[in-house]
């Protein structure tokens, strides 16, 4: 069969420019392709070939160099490095260091924040819920559990920090409700109490820097009380916001075993029925045997902002001094509804108001006593209205006024000389809300945040 002349062109790229390698075997000057003319047919077949700078497309059939072998496997080594890298860096912050061999990472969650004296001076208490991460197996790591502790503010030294209950002995007695508890400070009997639904009692004792579960202890000679407690309550104000419990006296609800309600008073130690209780709280004065004092405390009056309003944003200011049944039932609590409703009781001496109307909604008493009223608004109803604190003294007249650039929340109050410190919680909308020691100077209300309880930390071993 004769050939055919035909143009040789490249099946790759169609140019027609190529260099001659062998018999009827062609490399294409343009894009490199090798081909071979097969002449029964003028079939091209076409041996690829790729430049892929050092890497080369190879499988049982190719002959690949020991060149480019070491340059693959150079390149493989070097991305390894950085992906191994790579991955140890991102690690690092949440994996320990050679030097954490020597550290625990920790996990708190507080359950209750509040100040409380120590040796004359501000301190705070805190509880906790603590867990622990230990990379290095061994047989130190603490117990996750409840543990308590006492700073400095002025410092930030930790005074004492202590496992008050681990969680494995919280279940087995049934102490699990951590975050529904109550704390108060009872005046009367000067001690700091905590209530763990359902039948838990704790005292804080700031003195020796401690807390101890008294749930046992502080009904001892209560025979009413020796089938055990079924649930344990503080008695409050009907409304949580005036900052006193002059209202309704300083003591606990508890129903025991049997279904019982009682109603008991530390600072006398007086354990009443319910009967008995309703009966003793509305004894005139002549029937108190000369248990009395004469209490003062300050209440707000409010009222809408118009007829046609539903907005709360006029109140008053009123003083009220009131016969107190020292350390035992009272029923003052009934003021807190309307300065309208007096009852006409011989324990009442005198409600005064000590201011006008003032203008100001989802307005509340933080803080009260002989000598400051602190008090918490809003200027209007807009969501996004700062909130307000100021300072007045007893016969209400202002001290200073300042607007909280940040959203917070104020909680557990006390003053010294100087300076009101309280708990001071910061809304974070990325992860878990901030928690500070927080402080206001009593002459011009300056604010400043003075500690900070971190929830991620590490302790040595």
């Amino acid at each position: 069969m004769s050939t055919k002349i035909r143009p040789i062109k490249c099946p790759n790229c169609g140019s027609e420019k190529h260099v001659q390698l062998g018999d009827k075997l062609y490399r294409c000057k343009s894009c490199g392709t090798e081909y071979f003319l097969d002449d029964d047919d003028i079939t091209v077949h076409v041996k690829h070939h790729f430049d892929n700078g050092g890497f080369s497309s190879f499988n049982g059939n190719s002959n690949v160099s020991i060149t480019s072998i070491a340059k693959v496997f150079a390149i493989i080594g070097v991305i390894t490095f950085f992906l191994l890298f790579m991955i140890i860096y991102g690690l690092s912050s949440s994996s320990p260091s050679v030097s954490s061999r020597d550290s625990i990472s920790v996990e708190d969650t507080y359950r209750a924040i509040v100040p409380v004296r120590y040796n004359g001076h501000v301190c705070f208490f805190y509880l906790t819920n603590r867990s622990f991460s230990n990379w290095y197996s061994d047989d130190k790591t603490p117990p996750t559990g409840y543990y308590y502790g006492f700073i400095d503010p002025d410092s930030g030294k930790v005074l004492a920090d202590k496992l008050f209950i681990s969680d494995d002995d919280a279940r087995k007695i049934g102490m699990t409700a951590f975050h529904m508890l109550e704390i108060q400070y009872l005046n009367q009997v000067k001690k700091w109490y905590i209530t763990i639904p359902s039948q838990f009692i704790l005292e804080i004792d700031p003195q020796t820097l401690t807390l101890k579960n008294v749930t046992k202890t502080i009904f001892a000679k209560k025979k009413a009380m020796s089938s055990g407690i079924s649930s344990v309550n503080f008695i409050s104000d009907t409304y949580e916001d005036h900052a006193s419990t002059s209202g309704v006296g300083e003591g606990l609800k508890v129903v025991n075993n049997l279904a019982e309600t009682y109603y008991y008073f530390p600072a006398t130690d007086r354990l009443y029925t319910e009967d008995a209780y309703n009966y003793a709280k509305e004894l005139p004065i002549s029937e108190l045997n000369g248990e009395v004092r004469d209490s003062v405390f300050y209440i707000l009056e409010r009222k809408d902002a118009s007829e046609n309003s539903s907005q709360t944003s006029q109140n008053k200011l009123w003083r009220i001094r009131f016969m107190y049944h020292l350390g035992d039932p009272q029923d003052a609590g009934y003021f807190l509804y309307s300065m309208e409703n007096k009852r006409g009781d011989d324990r009442m001496i005198s409600h005064n108001p000590i201011t006008g109307w003032f203008t100001g909604f989802e307005t509340l008493i933080d803080y009260q006593d002989a000598k400051y009223i602190l008090i918490e608004y809003k200027t209007s109803i807009s969501k996004d209205a700062p909130t307000v604190l100021q300072l007045r003294n007893t016969n209400g007249v202002i001290l200073w006024t300042h607007s909280l650039e940040l959203p917070m929340k104020i909680r557990g109050i006390m003053r010294d000389n100087q300076k009101i410190w309280f708990r001071a919680t910061k809304e974070n909308n990325s992860g878990d809300d901030e928690d500070y020691i927080a402080s206001l100077t009593l002459k011009e209300g300056y604010l400043k945040y003075e500690y900070k309880f971190a929830t991620n930390h590490k302790v040595p071993k």
